[in-house]
């Protein structure tokens, strides 16, 4: 089984490694720092998936959002008060640049805190390597904290190759990535299956023409992950050697 392909192009944070609690403790860390809403869970589910900068956007947001809110509230009781919120709203956004620069100041020592493979994934993937299969991870967070998170959770040297932001080429869903991968690896499209678990990943392999895996043991649902071209959905991590298999067939 499993020999019509034999490499992965696999994504980091919900993919390979729950970064989930390092992502949200950062995350909210920067925003105590500029006095502004700590984000939930599943908002850190919701709000990653492209890169870390629309991460710091969208938490952001959601304390300028709560200030839009309130001000329509006010807008016929109060207009001067309406008028003070959406300028605070307007001012959180501004925050931008301080907001990145700090989150990732804080992300660079805090980029591994329980950051670990999920459940029965190694396992898996080491079988596949002892077959001879290529492993690449590409993802869009910085190369330097990806290959950090990496070889904390599998070990150095484990990945074949490693693409991330180096501030170089760009990111998914561009498929210069993909190309960048396959060429360091010796590999063709027709040789991988990607993995991978939010919209932007399924939207990289469909570009690349590459099937993919939805993991929705990751940071989306299934629904979103089909609708955006999975070729099939695994709930959890263990069952990838399954997925393999029946699109091998």
């Amino acid at each position: 089984m499993s020999q019509k392909y034999s490499a992965l192009l696999m994504d980091l944070d919900g993919t390979l490694v729950n970064t989930l609690y390092s992502l949200q403790d950062t995350m909210n860390k920067t925003m105590d720092e500029l006095g502004l809403d700590r984000i939930t869970m599943e908002q850190t589910k919701k709000f990653v998936g492209n890169g870390g900068e629309k991460f710091v956007e969208r938490a952001l947001a959601a304390t300028a959002d709560r200030y839009y809110r309130e001000a329509e509230k006010w807008e016929e009781k109060d207009e001067d008060r309406a008028i003070d919120l959406d300028q605070k709203a307007d001012e959180v956004m501004e925050l931008f640049d301080d907001a990145w620069k700090l989150y990732m100041d804080i992300f660079q020592e805090n980029c591994t805190y329980k950051a670990e493979p999920y459940q029965g994934l190694k396992a898996c993937l080491d079988q596949l390597k002892a077959e001879g299969w290529k492993l690449a991870c590409i993802t869009n967070k910085s190369l330097h904290e990806a290959i950090r998170v990496l070889d904390t959770a599998y070990g150095a040297g484990y990945f074949d190759y490693i693409s991330g932001d180096d501030g170089t080429h760009p990111l998914k869903p561009d498929t210069g990535v993909v190309d960048d991968a396959l060429a360091h690896i010796g590999k063709t499209a027709a040789d991988c299956l990607y993995v991978g678990d939010t919209n932007t990943d399924m939207e990289t392999a469909k570009r690349a023409g590459i099937p993919s895996i939805g993991c929705i043991y990751g940071f989306r649902t299934q629904e979103e992950l089909e609708e955006s071209g999975a070729a099939i959905c695994i709930e959890q991590a263990a069952d990838l050697r399954k997925a393999i298999d029946y699109l091998s067939e």
